[in-house]
């Protein structure tokens, strides 16, 4: 009876622990990161970021994840990057912890196109805490005390193709697949497909005789894993000088989201994301909640050619803009 029941509990919700292999995140822009390892080194700066995402509010055993990530670049050249990320999951019973290093090499394409290849190692372990299962009969302990607990090796990989006004991420995650099985109950971790594309369009305005820029970014998050069905997040975010940004989302299938958040002191960010499921559990929760801060550890002063490029293009821009109007 007790070999029954635990079968019927992992059968139950291997299913879940399967389709949270990889994490949803609706601000996915202010987190490129834990979607590509090719990101590191992409910037002359050392990043720090932690964030907290609570799905379906008001859902009785709802995903909620904790998650934290470092990277950078050696000596914030923008050549060799390298990181290090761990997360933490809990959805119903399965709870999981991810624990991830990372290197990423970039070249120069051109004076203003880098590409990015990046490779991230790893480690998870998923258990189910079946002690907190609530059994239909209050005096049977069977259950009493148990974990399963099962292990795996893990293993992605990305490119980034980037410019000063657009980029375009590709990568996957569990490469190893199928050849690692977590128990009997399932057939391993499910390669999960990434791409993320996004142009910034960048206007200059005079403002109180003061110059300030305003950047529409209209981007997509394409997310595939068999045999789920393809989904794309799409998202137009407006950053305003800098500091704040805003943007709208609407996940296809799922739902309807909102983004903000602002940069202080040159170093820190705090964004916080807001989505409702359009889903047939839409009546059962409150939305889903997303909390994200990142601090710039480290940096480097533009460099001439850099301050340069800038400067030209802040040029260029003005004039079309003169042009246009």
């Amino acid at each position: 009876m007790k070999k029954l029941i635990v079968i019927s509990l992992i059968l139950l919700f291997a299913p879940v622990a399967k389709s949270q292999q990889q994490l949803v995140f609706t601000n996915y822009l202010l987190n490129e990161y834990y979607y590509n390892p090719a990101l590191a080194g992409s910037d002359n700066i050392h990043r720090a970021n932690v964030g907290y995402r609570n799905q379906w509010t008001g859902f009785s055993g709802s995903p909620s994840s904790l998650h934290a990530n470092f990277y950078g670049s050696y000596k914030n050249e923008r050549k060799h990057g390298y990181g290090a990320s761990l997360v933490s999951e809990r959805s119903g019973l399965v709870q999981s912890i991810n624990m991830h290093l990372n290197y990423a090499y970039h070249i120069n394409i051109n004076d203003s196109l880098r590409l990015g290849f990046g490779v991230r190692p790893g480690f998870l372990q998923y258990n189910i805490n079946l002690y907190d299962a609530q059994l239909a009969d209050a005096g049977d302990d069977v259950l009493t005390g148990n974990v399963l607990s099962t292990n795996a090796l893990d293993l992605g990989a990305g490119l980034y193709l980037y410019h000063r006004k657009f980029f375009v991420s590709l990568s996957m995650r569990h490469i190893m697949g199928d050849a690692i099985a977590f128990t009997g109950f399932n057939d391993g971790l499910s390669k999960h497909f990434n791409l993320i594309g996004g142009y910034r369009f960048i206007r200059k305005e005079n403002l109180k005789k003061q110059q300030k820029e305003i950047i529409f970014e209209p981007s997509i998050l394409f997310q595939y894993v068999k045999p789920a069905p393809p989904q794309a997040s799409i998202m137009l975010k407006t950053t305003y000088n800098k500091k704040f940004w805003g943007g709208l989302i609407i996940r296809t299938q799922d739902a309807l989201g909102i983004v903000a958040g602002m940069n202080l002191f040159n170093r820190w960010s705090v964004g916080y994301a807001y989505d409702y499921s359009l889903g047939n559990i839409s009546g059962y929760h409150f939305g889903s909640h997303e909390l994200m801060i990142s601090f710039i550890i480290t940096k480097n002063r533009p460099s001439l050619d850099e301050e340069d490029e800038e400067l030209n293009n802040s040029i260029f821009d003005e004039n079309k803009n003169k042009n246009e109007e």
